[in-house]
Formats: C-alpha cells, sequence, structure tokens
C-alpha cells in the first residue's frame, strides 16, 4: 500500500473517531461536567439555572428521570403526562440541586414514590436538577 493510500484510508478512520468521541461528549450534562470537575465546579453550578439537551436513561417514577451519560437527576416533572420515554432526546430547565435525604420529603416540593426515594437516597450529595420545564426535542 502506497503512502497516498494509507493517509485516504487514515483520514476516514480519524473522522469517525472524532464524531464518535464528540457524539459520546454531548451526552456529558452541565452537572455531570462539574461534578467531574470537583467542589469548586460543583458549588459554581448550585442553585443555578441550567438548560441541557440530553437523552433520557432511566424513568425512575412519575417525579423523576435521568439524563446524561452518567444519569443525571430530573424531578418535578410527570414523565408519563408528558409521554417522555426511554431514549427520548429532552431539553431541561431547571434549578441545580444537591440531593440531602433530609430535604428529599420536603425541600422538593414534590411527592417522591418509593422507588424514587430509594433512587434519590442512594445518590445522596450527588447534584440533580429541578426541572422547571422539560420538552421533548423531535429528531430528524
Amino acid at each position: 500500500m502506497s503512502t497516498s493510500s494509507k493517509k485516504k484510508f487514515a483520514l476516514p478512520a480519524v473522522a469517525a473517531l472524532a464524531s464518535a468521541l464528540m457524539v459520546g461528549c454531548a451526552e456529558e450534562t452541565p452537572v455531570q461536567e462539574a461534578e467531574e470537575a470537583g467542589p469548586t465546579a460543583e458549588a459554581a453550578i448550585l442553585n443555578e439555572t441550567v438548560t441541557m439537551q440530553n437523552e433520557v436513561t432511566e424513568i425512575v417514577g412519575p417525579n423523576l428521570f435521568t439524563v446524561g451519560e452518567d444519569d443525571t437527576p430530573v424531578v418535578g416533572v410527570d414523565a408519563a403526562a408528558q409521554d417522555i420515554q426511554d431514549g427520548d432526546m429532552v431539553q431541561v430547565t431547571g434549578t441545580v440541586r444537591q440531593i440531602v435525604e433530609t430535604d428529599i420529603d420536603t425541600g422538593w416540593d414534590v411527592d417522591f414514590d418509593d422507588d424514587e426515594r430509594s433512587y434519590l437516597i442512594e445518590r445522596e450529595l450527588d447534584l440533580g436538577v429541578a426541572a422547571e420545564d422539560v420538552q421533548v426535542v423531535e429528531q430528524d
């Protein structure tokens, strides 16, 4: 194989790899980015309003679903009423909150079921989003 043939083969392969990496990065939420960056970044995003577009990874219950590659919790939206399904692309706008067990029953203004409560207790001290608006994004 000549050098020019190797280059012609290598460029599409590199472009495909770069494209795959970019798609993977797009699945990370601002909350996940802050958690990865550490305590200073987490403190900076806490109680801030974020808007993000990510794929729904799990419907935990009627008031809780997760998005993004590390399952950022989104609370306060009735997924069934809005016909939100696993795998849907959604745009979420809401306030970043820290999950604290003592706040689960009173601090989120949501009546969580047992599955949702258990999920949040397992994620205690992680960050989540108290949703103000969730829209399903139509994909081409």
